[in-house]
This record gives structure tokens, sequence and C-alpha cells, in this order.
């Protein structure tokens, strides 16, 4: 009988912990969901005229509302972002990969006391890598068409509340939180499951490759501005996997967030050096 009484109270006690597993899950995922809604919702003014401009192009315009058109073009980020959240939230933790959201969602209160000793690096490699943007950009501009010249209009406000919010929220959560988590957690299970920890060698792979896809994210931008040329090519993959390859690092070392913080200051750096640029 008194078996019986101690398996009950085992059975209670695991119920109640999978129950506070459950739901901390997707509270954690709703929170990610919410930054997240925030940087699709600064995508909206960056692609309405992107938007005009393909409609202006088709032979056979659809019969809708503008407003409905730009609500569906949302739904392909929105289906990634849900995706990108889970899967991170799956294979990040046990690869020791760092998210402060995470762990304070998870209890951890004091951890944002790392996150604040850890911003430096992050401001700091973002302005780097917005120097030598900017070096690049100077030696590329003679060759390029007018459409993908620096102007002041080109980092405008929109494009730059654009570039914080949607490039620092949700393509770091895409790209890192969920391409490089899955990619290091697949690589590690396939070639060291021996191992109790994936190697060095394997998040670096995983940087280079998610940076590879996150330079080639751009590639709709670029066509859309002007005719695809090797020149045009070499200079998306090279900028934008500068840009990968530093904030993957930052993930791997200081944590999610410091990346998304990275790739903030980078634009914001951006705007404001290229903005001095013509004032001067």
């Amino acid at each position: 009988m008194n078996e019986w009484i101690v398996l009950n109270v085992i059975v209670i006690k695991l119920g109640e912990e999978w129950d506070m597993k459950n739901r901390t899950f997707w509270k954690t995922f709703l929170a990610f969901l919410c930054i997240g809604l925030i940087g699709i919702g600064f995508l909206v003014p960056a692609m309405i005229p992107l938007l005009e401009e393909q409609l202006q192009s088709l032979p056979n315009v659809p019969d809708l509302p503008f407003e409905v058109l730009v609500i569906s073009s949302l739904i392909n980020p929105l289906i990634l972002l849900i995706i990108a959240i889970i899967v991170g939230q799956l294979t990040a933790p046990k690869l020791k990969l760092d998210s402060y959201l995470y762990h304070h969602m998870q209890g951890n209160k004091g951890i944002w006391k790392t996150f604040t000793s850890n911003l430096p690096i992050g401001i700091i490699l973002g302005v780097i890598v917005s120097a030598i943007f900017f070096i690049f950009e100077l030696i590329f501009q003679p060759y390029l068409p007018e459409t993908l010249k620096m102007s002041v209009d080109s980092r405008n406000l929109v494009n730059t509340l654009n570039g914080i919010f949607y490039g620092g929220i949700v393509e770091e959560l895409l790209l890192r939180w969920g391409f490089m988590s899955l990619l290091i957690w697949i690589m590690w299970k396939v070639f060291q499951r021996s191992k109790s920890a994936p190697s060095p060698a394997i998040f670096w792979i995983s940087i280079i490759i998610s940076s590879i896809l996150f330079a080639l994210g751009h590639l709709g931008v670029n066509m859309l501005a002007a005719p695809l040329t090797p020149l045009i090519l070499t200079r998306m993959l090279l900028l934008n996997g500068i840009g990968g390859i530093v904030f993957g690092w930052l993930y791997w070392k200081k944590g999610l967030e410091i990346a998304m913080v990275s790739h903030a200051a980078l634009h914001i750096t951006t705007t404001i050096i290229t903005n001095i640029w013509f004032l001067l």
C-alpha cells in the first residue's frame, strides 16, 4: 500500500514538472515571438516601395487590395520565424549557446549582468564591421550601377529602422538561433556523437555556412535593384558574409542578444558614416 502511495506521489510530481516545463517552453516561445513580430513590423515600411515597384512590372496585377498584398507578403517571414524560434529552443540549450531572454524565462534573473558586461564588445564589433563595409563600398562604388550606389536616401530613417529591428532581431533569430543552432546540433550528432559537446571546428563550419546563407538572403533585394553581375554577387557575398561571421561568433561566444545588438549597431553606424560622408 505504501508503495502505491509513493508511486502516485512520483507520478504527480513528474506530471507537475512536465507541465511546468511545457508552460515555460511556450512562455519563452511567446517572448521570442513578440520581439520577432516587432522586427517584422519594421519590415513593412521598407517593403511597400519594393512591392509597388514589383506590381508595376507585372503584366497581370492581382485583383486584391494593396493592404492584403502587404500582409500576405509577411506570411513567409512569420512562418520561418516561428520555426526558427522552436528549433532554437530545442537545440541551442543543448549546445550551451546562450540567449539572455531564454535564461531569464527559465528563471535565471541574474543573467542580465552578464549581458551588460558583454554589451560593449557587441557594439564595438558592430562599429568596426560598419567601417569595413564603408571602405569596401568606396572601392566598389565606381563599378556599381546607380541604383546600388551609396546615397543619403539609401540610409534614410525607414531603411535604418528596418536594418536595426528586422535585421537585428528577425535575421538573428532565423540565421543564428534557428539555422546555426540546428546545423551545429546535426553535425554534432552525425560526426561527433561520442563527444559530450561539439568541437570548435563544427561551430566554425556552421558560422561560415550560416554566413553564406545570410549573404544569399540579400539576393532578392540586389536583383530588384540591378541585374546580377559577378561584381554585384561578390560585393553581396563579401559584405554580408563578413557581418554573418562576426554575428555568428558573437552568438557562439557572447550570446544571441549580443549578436542582435552588434547587428543593430552596424546599421546605426553605417547610417551615421554615410550621412557624414555626403555632408562633407
